[in-house]
This record gives C-alpha cells, structure tokens and sequence, in this order.
C-alpha cells in the first residue's frame, strides 16, 4: 500500500482549525498514514520513503514541503491554515469549485523552491520576525504591529541581470515573486499560472536620507502595492516586469524573506521557473470531511 506523511504544523496561525479526524478519513482510504507534528522551528520531518505529502501549515510550511518533496519526489498536497496563506491563495481560483489545483510548475532562487516570494530590503522582514504565538493570539494584528517598525530606507548594492536587460545600483527593495499577491497586497495583474515566466519587483534607494528618504520611498511603494500592475514598468525609480530568469549579484550578504522564512543570499543567485518532480496540488481546507 502507498504511504502518505499528514504534516501538522501546530505553530500556525490557524493551527486550532486543523482537522486531523478528517484528514485520516480522507488519506486512509488509499494510503497507509502517518503524522508528523511541528511545535518548534527545530522540528524536522522528512518525506523520503512517502509517496503523498499532505501538508497542513502556513507559508513556511508549504516552502519546506515543497522542497523536501522535491528531493524525494513525492506529491504533495497542501492546505493552508497560515494567517495569510499567500501560497494558497497565490495561484488562482478552483475551476468549478474543484477541492484542488494543480500546480506544474514553481520558481526558485539559488537553488530553492519558493511557492510565491524571494525578496529582501523594505518590509521583508514581517514575513519571518513575527513569533507564532503572536500570530496565533492576534492574526493579521500581529503583522500590523510590526509595520512601523520595519518602514526603513534599505540600501542594497546588487546587478540584476533579468533575461535581456540589466538594472545596476542601490535598491531598497528586491522582488521576485510567482504570485498574485504578497504581503496580504493583491497586485501583481499580470500573475498568470504556469506560464514559464516570474515578475521583477525593484524599488531604488532614495539618494536622501533620514526623515526624507522616508517620505521619497513611500510613493514607490505605495505605487507597487496599493495602485498595483496591470502591464511592465520602467521608471528612475522602479521597475517591474516580466522574465524566465534573472541573477542578483549581491555585494554583500542579505537576507531574503522566502515564503515567510529568512535566507541569507549572497554572490551570484540564479532565479529561475522550474518543474517540480512530483505533483504538486493547492487544497481547499474547507472541503475536508
């Protein structure tokens, strides 16, 4: 009989909504089941020897299944119980109401999966500092906190080479993201499915500082996340558009926010679309009897 791996992450926003009744009903009829538990972000779990991954958790958690999965070439299915969930609700609406979708094709930076986003500078880091228990208590109040904390003028030295174009200089913010949305913002108009293609999201740093710098970068960024893309843009100051890869020559290390969680980048770093070895579905928890 095939084995299927339940992971339950219980550091989740919406942990408490996990329904393992339901979730053995469901697998046990074809597979022989398994749990695996997270309560700590020293918690491993591994998906060699199963056929099917069923992972129950937020961002994060999607991030290492997808990867896992990729080594050993499982399938896996996902539901999202994050507070955001960007990776479930990144890829498009269930044709006919199906209880899934399917996904055949994923991006990567340096090597790495990621489900929706790889960036570093202005905000990245509310994806990863906001501890689980705050999530948990506060939901999306939890992120919120976070945001006046994290409004800063980053400055990034990097060479972005992006299929036929190169963009040089200093950036506050650094995107690739294989999605929709981000940050709980729904702007990327031009997010298509599987459709070989990632979009650049480069915001320069301001050439003033303090308090000014502040106020020169809001306008970017509100122009990225709040007014949003229908079509590419070149501008002084950002740019965004389309590409089938792209490599970020970084200066010095940074950290990048990766699905929710922190990667440390550095040097030469491929991005790329890439098909992942097993099959790979999106879920809707709230069909799970």
């Amino acid at each position: 009989m095939k084995k299927c791996l339940i992971v339950i992450n219980e550091m989740s926003g919406h942990a408490a909504r996990i329904d393992t009744d339901a979730l053995r009903r469901k697998f046990s009829v074809a597979y022989d089941v398994d749990f695996a538990y997270v309560r700590s972000r020293d918690d491993e779990w591994s998906a060699d020897g199963y056929d099917l991954v069923v992972a129950c958790g937020g961002d994060g958690t999607f991030n290492r299944a997808l990867n896992l999965c990729s080594q050993s070439a499982s399938d896996l299915i996902y539901y999202g119980y994050g507070t955001f969930n960007e990776c479930a609700k990144a890829k498009g609406t269930r044709p006919g109401g199906a209880e899934f979708i399917r996904l055949y094709e994923y991006a990567s930076v340096g090597g790495r999966y990621f489900g929706y986003v790889a960036a570093a500078g202005s905000f990245t880091p509310l994806g990863y500092i906001v501890k689980p228990e705050k999530k948990q208590k506060l939901g999306i109040f939890a992120y919120l906190l976070e945001v006046i904390k994290q409004y800063r003028v980053c400055d990034i030295a990097a060479r972005i080479a992006a299929d036929d174009e190169e963009f040089s200089g200093r950036f506050t913010l650094i995107m690739a993201i294989d999605s929709m949305r981000c940050f709980g913002f729904r702007f990327n108009r031009l997010y298509r499915p599987d459709d070989g293609k990632i979009h650049l999201l480069l915001i320069r740093t301001p050439k003033v500082g303090g308090l000014l710098g502040k106020i020169a970068v809001f306008f970017p960024l509100f122009r990225a996340f709040f007014i949003g893309f229908n079509k590419e843009v070149r501008s002084r100051n950002l740019v965004f558009r389309a590409v089938s890869e792209a490599t970020f020559s970084l200066d010095e290390p940074q950290i990048f926010d990766v699905d929710g969680d922190a990667v440390t980048l550095q040097g030469y770093i491929h991005v790329s679309v890439k098909k992942p070895a097993g099959e790979i579905y999106i879920g809707d928890a709230s069909m799970l009897r």
